[in-house]
């Protein structure tokens, strides 16, 4: 029922499964959306998320509704949130290509690589990932 921005930090969002699995769906980064599926389908979600800052975060949040309206007032707003789905679809379809047909190691570099392409910091020893990931 309401629209996440990400303006600063980073999120895990994940979901528990009946068995009691807890998986990751998605890591967010600045200006990464979520909340979106109700606002496009028009119906309340029935998947709930959980989100973990793993640095400190700023968000901004609106109700589904008023992003609606202003989506209707303004074709701009539209185009943002076009964007930040399609930076979200892009990063589904890297992890899937990630995870899939590829030996344990092979499938750690290229999400290590992943995670230095969306989260790296450049420094003079190489590239920091600050994040705390199990």
């Amino acid at each position: 029922e309401r629209v996440y921005l990400i303006r600063r930090g980073a999120v895990r969002l994940s979901r528990v499964y009946e068995s009691g699995e807890e998986i990751t769906v998605a890591l967010l980064r600045e200006n990464s959306l979520s909340g979106v599926l109700s606002l496009l389908t028009g119906h309340r979600s029935d998947r709930f998320y959980h989100a973990i800052a793993f640095t400190r975060v700023e968000m901004i949040t609106a109700p589904a509704n008023s992003v609606l309206r202003a989506i209707e007032e303004d074709a701009s707003v539209g185009l943002l949130l076009l964007q930040g789905l399609s930076s979200r679809i892009l990063q589904t379809e890297t992890m899937i290509e990630t995870l899939t047909h590829r030996d344990m190691s092979s499938c750690l570099v290229s999400f290590l690589m992943v995670l230095c392409r969306d989260f790296g910091v450049a420094g003079e020893k190489g590239i920091t990932i600050d994040l705390r990931l199990s």
